[in-house]
């Protein structure tokens, strides 16, 4: 690659030298060849110096005049070497071509050398400033997902005390009515904190494991709310295998309990869907609920899908979606994001 940028320049080279200097074609060749392998050395040596001067403005004066007498300095070194060189060819072809026209030739080679320095200078600091970009998104992206999980542990620090204390006070009357119906919650209860402690530090889970882990959430929520709540599941089984982010469904489906169904006098029906979108492979999930105003607002709201959008934006590097909208008396959520890998189950 370097080969291909640097030929045109030595061909440029050569043909100034047979304009400006009385020689050949050949003899221009010889001349030109070695030295403009040392210059490329030189090019490639600003690099070191570009990072250790610094474009701020307060160092620009100085970093300028770091750089022209460092062009002056490496310049002069590399005309010299020339000099030597052009004395060594007519020692070796035993003429007197290039040493005695050397002098001629010095405008060509310094003008040269000074544009190329310059030249290597500027596109250094422009690989600098591509790269310290890129470093900054990359930082940026960090601190998100640092974030995000910082504000996923809050939210789940906020959900399972709040859920465990609903749990267990549903516990002590069915323990009198129905031991039958205790005990499904406690093995339900104990599958939904299992969920979190084996798969809650996953990068990927399935979309079966969510199912289940949801499932698990509403079997409680069921026995506590009773008729209230009604259930609608429209799930893929194609893609119960596919990979999802730990803990996505839950804040979906406890902000849809908490602040939607619950707060309806006479409850309604929780409508969770899950998709295969035709063509781009990616999954698509609906949840709707009932939604009432209610006369205060409540502890909370909201946190979970804007904890999951951040995630998801995060993970999915802008590739994946979450919105959220309020019909009259519905309140909507979508979430589309690709499937990047498969999960192995362990």
């Amino acid at each position: 690659m370097v080969g291909l940028l640097w030929s045109p320049l030595c061909f440029w080279v050569i043909f100034l030298l047979k304009s400006v200097v009385d020689v050949t074609w050949w003899e221009a060749t010889a001349w030109t060849l070695p030295p403009m392998g040392v210059e490329l050395v030189i090019c490639f040596s600003t690099w070191y110096l570009c990072r250790m001067t610094s474009l701020n403005n307060w160092y620009l004066v100085k970093t300028i005049w770091t750089h022209i007498v460092a062009a002056l300095f490496l310049n002069g070194i590399w005309l010299l070497l020339v000099m030597l060189y052009s004395n060594a060819l007519d020692l070796v072809f035993k003429r007197e071509t290039w040493g005695a026209r050397f002098n001629e030739a010095v405008p060509v080679f310094l003008a040269v050398g000074l544009s190329l320095y310059f030249i290597a200078v500027l596109t250094h600091y422009l690989v600098l400033v591509v790269e310290k970009h890129r470093k900054a998104e990359e930082e940026v992206l960090k601190q998100s997902l640092l974030t995000s999980r910082a504000e996923l542990k809050a939210l789940k620090a906020t959900v399972h005390p709040h859920f465990l204390f609903n749990s267990l006070n549903l516990l002590g009357p069915l323990m009198r009515t129905s031991t039958e119906k205790a005990r499904a919650v406690v093995s339900q209860l104990s599958e939904f904190l299992l969920y979190s402690l084996r798969y809650g530090k996953q990068e990927l889970v399935t979309v079966r494991d969510e199912v289940e882990h949801v499932e698990n959430y509403l079997g409680i929520e069921s026995v506590r709310l009773g008729e209230r709540l009604q259930l609608r599941f429209d799930i893929d089984e194609t893609i119960l295998d596919a990979p999802i982010l730990p803990l996505t469904l839950l804040p979906l489906v406890e902000n849809a309990i908490k602040h939607g169904i619950g707060q309806c006098l006479d409850g309604g029906t929780l409508s969770i869907a899950i998709k295969n979108v035709p063509g781009s492979g990616n999954i698509h999930i609906t949840i709707t609920n009932p939604y009432e105003e209610p006369s205060r607002p409540v502890r909370g709201e909201g946190l979970g899908l804007r904890t999951l959008k951040q995630r998801i934006g995060a993970y999915y590097d802008g590739r994946g979606r979450l919105r959220s909208w309020k019909d009259e008396q519905t309140f909507n959520v979508e979430l589309e994001f690709p499937k990047v890998k498969e999960v192995k189950n362990e």
